[in-house]
């Protein structure tokens, strides 16, 4: 293991069973992201990266290989401590934004805080440039609601953000403007998956990229 990684996987395998056959989601999947980078996996649909997207934010388990976080291993641990790290640790962004459609964009941001620090949910929302934050999700963009799931995702100081397919349901510049304020995010390491036809445009963003295919990622 790379002692210097934030997150490593090692020979990581992920196996469904479905109607008694057999769907080998990842297969032998090793990899580590270092402090700071912005990474992304693309991949067509059905190439696994939903369920490494999910293994690495610790919301399932592989069937085999160990997953490190800051040096823990992960594999064993019991639920309460595998819930401290989820919370103290990831932050999530997916490609729908799941806000709740009956709060606002500050009540959306504050929701999984651990303080009521609104004035910290506030500034969030500045940072990745959304106004009027007493709208409701309904009222918002899709660029918006994006902003706000980011600024969600930063509420409890995460050492690294999970964005699956953050930008599938915007326009190419829209999708850039997003990947602009990732890249300016400090002090977190960020992965990001991506379908093949945004490959080239996110390819000036990040500090590595991996193709995943048929469960089985190359670098």
């Amino acid at each position: 293991m790379n002692i210097k990684s934030i997150i490593t996987f090692e020979n990581v395998y992920k196996v469904y069973e479905k109607g008694g056959s057999k769907i080998n989601a990842l297969t032998d999947v090793s990899f580590s992201l270092e402090p700071g980078t912005l990474s992304t996996i693309h991949g067509p649909s059905g190439s696994g990266k939903t369920t490494l997207i999910y293994l690495m934010g610790l919301l399932k388990k592989p069937n085999t290989g160990e997953i490190i976080i800051k040096g823990i291993k992960t594999s064993n641990l019991d639920e309460k401590k595998r819930c401290k790290l989820i919370r103290d640790e990831i932050g999530f962004i997916f490609r729908r934004s799941n806000l709740l459609p009956n709060l606002t964009a500050l009540e959306n941001v504050m929701l999984p805080m651990s303080s009521s620090d609104n004035k910290k949910a506030e500034k969030l929302l500045e940072k990745v440039e959304v106004s009027d934050w007493n709208r409701f999700p309904i009222n918002l963009s899709f660029e918006e609601e994006q902003k706000v799931a980011l600024a969600r995702s930063l509420v409890n100081n995460p050492t690294f953000i999970l964005a699956d397919e953050p930008t599938a349901d915007l326009d190419s510049k829209t999708a850039q403007n997003f990947m602009n304020l990732l890249k300016k995010l400090d002090n977190v390491t960020i992965l990001i998956t991506s379908d093949d036809n945004l490959l080239g445009e996110f390819n000036k963003f990040s500090n590595q990229n991996f193709k995943l295919k048929d469960g089985v990622l190359t670098g």
